[in-house]
């Protein structure tokens, strides 16, 4: 099992098999929190370059934030999840259809931005 396995099962029937995240734990072969960067990274990743839609995104973030609980997050784990949040629902005087451009995308450049200049130091 693996992430992409799990968005597989995402995809296909909204919510991953019980255990799919342990066993891609189990994979990843590191502590939990990494593998969280790593699976929030993938999903904002393909999401920007628009090979997953908003909605298999958002469901994948949320699985994970329920396995792996918010207050366990890291920093960018955080920023990822609150990004796909933020597009959930219309802020107050918002067009509809608008989320994605004016709140998720924006915060998940921000977030992929700055871990590369964590990375890069």
């Amino acid at each position: 099992m693996n992430i992409e396995n799990i968005l597989k099962q995402i995809d296909k029937n909204t919510q991953p098999d019980v255990g799919a995240f342990d066993l891609a734990l189990a994979s990843h072969g590191g502590p939990r929190n990494a593998f969280c960067d790593s699976f929030a990274k993938m999903v904002a990743e393909r999401y920007l370059d628009n090979s997953l839609d908003f909605d298999i995104a958002d469901c994948a973030i949320n699985c994970l934030s329920s396995w792996a609980r918010l207050e366990k997050f890291s920093e960018f784990s955080w920023a990822i999840y609150r990004a796909f949040d933020e597009g959930e629902y219309l802020h107050p005087g918002q067009p509809p259809g608008t989320n994605e451009e004016l709140y998720t995308r924006p915060m998940l450049r921000k977030a992929m931005s700055e871990i590369s200049l964590k990375s890069g130091s």
